[in-house]
């Protein structure tokens, strides 16, 4: 895998997005993500072309956004440079073939569908079309998430491009369509468990006496230093825990129970039953 630069790192030589066009195929839970970490990274937002399932629903999703409504989809991909597909899986192939006499012989299409493959798109659109996909997770919206980048033939340009554009979405890693599976489980599905744990916690809390907003707040910053602290000093996680369990204290009471409950466990078959749902959607 090979990880991206950061945003505000010298070595980071990314393509100046201020002249990109873009159209957006459906702008919902994981398109909307994608056009705001997209304006972070520098596509002006009357650039930024949003074709939703109707002109209304378009509408709404570029005035929330700051982006820029399309009539239609072909109007969207009119004269773009890139265009994202974020419709559902079993719409893919329906959209390509609907757009693809609209497209230019240079126009990136990047799919953000789990289960629908590099050769999948290839098959429907013209020859040497660039193509690619991207496995964000929701948290890019905020510019913590992660990115798994998929593609085929693309120039050393259009690679550039393409991280150009999730430059502000967190961690931007390239990943084979073997991995792809892998991602999801350690990524894609990942950030839901953490909801769950953290509302599992905050709950928790709750009962043992605390407001819940205070809860909340307690939980959410906890959860966000320990990885802030893993992330900054490249701490193992493991090391990181025993440094913060004192022999016969509440911390290691705590993560005896954690173990006799099979939470480790849970996690991990959690994991492995997202990945393995991904494989059965993509037909491996």
């Amino acid at each position: 895998m090979n990880t991206t630069d950061t945003p505000d790192s010298p070595a980071a030589d990314l393509p100046d997005l201020s002249r990109l066009t873009v159209a957006v195929i459906g702008a919902g839970n994981m398109g909307g993500p994608v056009v705001t970490s997209m304006l972070a990274a520098g596509v002006p937002g009357e650039r930024l072309r949003i074709a939703n399932s109707t002109p209304a629903s378009s509408e709404r999703a570029a005035q929330q956004l700051g982006a820029t409504a399309a009539a239609s989809r072909e109007e969207g991909v009119q004269g773009a440079d890139v265009v994202v597909l974020g419709v559902k899986p079993y719409q893919v192939t329906g959209v390509l073939t609907e757009l693809r006499e609209h497209l230019g012989a240079d126009t990136l299409v990047l799919s953000l569908a789990a289960a629908v493959t590099l050769e999948q798109m290839a098959g429907v659109l013209p020859e040497a079309q660039p193509i690619a996909r991207a496995m964000p997770n929701t948290p890019i919206s905020v510019g913590e998430g992660a990115v798994g980048l998929m593609s085929t033939g693309l120039t050393t340009a259009q690679h550039d491009l393409l991280h150009a554009l999730f430059s502000r979405a967190g961690v931007v890693v390239d990943i084979t369509e073997d991995q792809v599976h892998a991602f999801i489980g350690a990524a894609g599905s990942l950030s839901a468990l953490v909801f769950a744990l953290i509302e599992a916690m905050t709950d928790e809390a709750v009962r043992e006496g605390l407001k819940r907003d205070l809860a909340s707040q307690l939980v959410q910053q906890t959860v966000r230093g320990a990885a802030t602290m893993l992330i900054e000093s490249g701490t193992h996680a493991a090391v990181a825990k025993n440094g913060v369990s004192s022999p016969g204290g509440t911390t290691v009471e705590a993560l005896a129970e954690f173990e006799r409950q099979g939470v480790r466990g849970g996690i991990a078959s959690a994991m492995a039953a997202s990945m393995e749902r991904s494989r059965e959607l993509t037909g491996d």
